[in-house]
């Protein structure tokens, strides 16, 4: 068994299984992982994978035009997830669509282990994607930007950028994955792109714009006005949004109390 070692990444992964393939050894010989921490295996061959965007490129142009859209964005979700068995999980079922005389079918294998995992995973991925969608906060800095930041469970900043680039086209703004220390970074009128968060001017952060701080305190005042006191429910509450969700939103920031303490 010869196991490719690949990045934690959509483009590790999808890079794996192009070196997997193109390996020649037969696919019931090789196996993809992603953590390196993971206990190694006897008689196996460890191969380090070099993360390649051309690569990356091919693998999914190949899956949009031969196993579908659908099949495309399962594997985009699930590669977000933490799921340690993921990466051979995805490279199992491109084999298996490729080798299907309708490849399209193949997001429909649900009897098959590897395909079945890979739709679960997405699942997990779109409801955090999609719930971030709703609790992403902008605040605006002293020089216009609009910036966020957030901590999501899954790696899902890509699959949000292009929502938020889709409504502000016309803004600057930035949203931070404080976990993973990436950032999608979106010019006004202009692509998003992907950016090591280790380049942002944290004094800078700490400038928000003159209207910043009153937009917050009107956006604090209504979320209180329309609540209704007799019908709190903490427990529903938790499970519409976990508490997990609440430390990035803004009408979830604690007043400072005399001493300018949170």
């Amino acid at each position: 068994m010869t196991v490719f070692w690949c990045e934690d990444s959509l483009d590790g992964i999808l890079t794996g299984i192009y070196d997997a393939w193109d390996s020649r050894l037969g696919h019931s010989h090789v196996k993809l992982k992603t953590d390196a921490q993971d206990t190694l295996e006897l008689f196996c061959e460890y191969r380090q994978v070099e993360t390649d965007a051309v690569k990356a490129e091919k693998v999914l142009r190949t899956v949009r035009e031969r196993l579908g859209e659908e099949a495309f964005e399962a594997i985009c979700y699930a590669a977000a997830c933490t799921d340690g068995r993921r990466a051979d999980a995805i490279y199992r079922m491109v084999v298996l669509g490729l080798h299907m005389k309708n490849g399209r079918q193949v997001v429909n294998c649900l009897q098959n282990p590897d395909v079945s995992l890979v739709m679960h995973l997405r699942i997990k991925a779109w409801h955090e994607a999609h719930r971030y969608m709703g609790f992403v906060r902008f605040e605006e800095l002293e020089n216009g930007i609009l910036y966020s930041a957030i901590e999501p469970a899954y790696a899902v900043l890509p699959l949000l950028a292009p929502h938020f680039a889709d409504r502000f086209r016309q803004e600057n703004w930035v949203i931070h994955d404080k976990r993973r220390g990436i950032m999608a970074v979106h010019p006004r009128g202009a692509l998003w792109v992907l950016a090591d968060a280790g380049v942002l001017d944290f004094d800078c952060l700490g400038r928000p714009s003159e209207k910043e701080e009153e937009f917050k305190e009107l956006w604090k005042s209504f979320c209180k006005s329309i609540a209704i006191e007799e019908r709190r429910n903490p427990r529903c509450q938790q499970g519409l949004l976990p508490l997990r969700f609440r430390g990035c939103m803004t009408e979830f920031e604690q007043e400072p109390d005399e001493t300018g303490r949170k």
